[in-house]
């Protein structure tokens, strides 16, 4: 997917004046392809777009979707995510 397809898609989700749905998520990520899951996900957490229940399952998607999940985002930011989701933090290469 080429970035001003992705801004495309990212901008139609943020423009919403309510979270995502699990559909709409779903659809999202098989929209944006896989390794840009992580920054999806950044984004609309950003926003406040995801629910508590569907931000706990998004959080683990994103990281398994990207072929190297921490080169798409910094760790630290990955730590904040998985506990935030009530998650355990996978060990990253570094």
């Amino acid at each position: 997917m080429s970035q001003a397809l992705y801004e495309i898609t990212v901008n139609a989700l943020l423009d919403r004046d309510r979270p995502l749905t699990r559909a709409e998520w779903d659809a999202a990520v098989a929209r944006v392809g896989g390794n840009r899951v992580p920054q999806l996900l950044d984004e609309l957490d950003h926003a406040g777009l995801l629910e508590p229940g569907l931000f706990a399952i998004a959080v683990p998607a994103a990281w398994e979707a990207a072929e190297r999940p921490w080169e798409r985002l910094p760790g630290e930011r990955w730590r904040e995510l998985f506990v935030a989701a009530g998650r355990s933090y996978p060990a990253d290469p570094g």
